[in-house]
C-alpha cells in the first residue's frame, strides 16, 4: 500500500524560519523539512499602486504524511506567526510522488556530533 503525502509550503518573516523548523522537528518528529532565505518587490496599497515595497521572507517547505497534515499546517500557521495581518501565508498541495527523510538510529534531527580529538 502507498502511503500518501502532503506538501506543505509557508511563507514567513524573515528571522522566523529556524525557530519554526527547528520546533517542527522537536515537537512533531519532522525531518523533512527545510527553509530558504527569499527576497522580492511586491506593489503598494490601492492608494499608493505606483509605490513598490521591497520584501524579505522566509519559505519553509515540509513533507509531512497525509493524516498528519492538518495538524502540522496548523501548528505553523500559528507558530510562523500568520495569524498577524500580512505576515505571510501557507499552503498545502497533494505531494505526487514523496519519501521521508529517514534518519539512521540513535541520531537526533538537527544535532552535529564533533569527531573525537586525538
Amino acid at each position: 500500500m502507498t502511503e500518501h503525502y502532503k506538501l506543505i509550503t509557508c511563507f514567513l518573516p524573515s528571522g522566523r524560519g529556524a525557530g519554526v523548523l527547528e520546533r517542527l522537528r522537536r515537537e512533531h518528529g519532522l525531518g523533512s523539512a527545510s527553509y530558504h532565505h527569499a527576497r522580492g518587490v511586491g506593489t503598494g496599497t490601492k492608494r499608493t499602486r505606483r509605490s513598490y515595497v521591497a520584501s524579505e521572507r522566509e519559505v519553509i517547505t515540509v513533507l509531512v504524511r497525509a493524516p498528519q497534515a492538518d495538524e502540522v499546517f496548523r501548528f505553523m500557521f500559528f507558530a510562523a506567526g500568520l495569524d498577524e495581518p500580512r505576515a505571510g501565508m501557507i499552503f498545502m498541495e497533494r505531494a505526487a510522488r514523496a519519501a521521508p527523510l529517514v534518519l539512521p538510529p540513535g541520531s537526533e534531527a538537527g544535532s552535529s556530533a564533533a569527531a573525537p580529538g586525538p
